[in-house]
């Protein structure tokens, strides 16, 4: 008969959630790279006059082929439960924006915030 035995499992809470408003997928033969964005648009005082900027967040995940085929199916089941219990997600439509002129600002660079 097998001896019982102990495993000590230790969890490392040290990453915050990350709330993601975009995501990119790539892909090469042996990986498939998920990256999270998170946008926020702040305002940053240079001189006497504002400049609207958004900062950038990135949180990307490597998987192998198998993962990421794991991940396809346990997203799908997720999103039909959420669906029978909360009704059809609706996705908008993406609308392709005019791009509007960036104003350019020259920064010190050594300053980091």
């Amino acid at each position: 008969m097998a001896e019982k035995q102990n495993i000590n499992v230790n969890l490392d809470h040290s990453n915050h959630a990350f709330f993601a408003d975009g995501i990119s997928l790539f892909n090469r033969s042996d990986k498939f790279f998920v990256d999270f964005r998170q946008t926020s648009p702040r305002i940053d005082v240079i001189g006497d006059k504002q400049h609207h900027t958004h900062a950038v967040k990135h949180s990307t995940i490597a998987l192998d082929p198998m993962m990421g085929k794991a991940l396809l199916e346990l997203l799908k089941d997720s999103v039909s439960k959420y669906e029978k219990q909360f009704g059809k997600i609706k996705v908008p439509k993406q609308k392709f924006l005019k791009e509007e002129p960036v104003e350019q600002v020259s920064v010190d660079k050594s300053y980091i915030g």
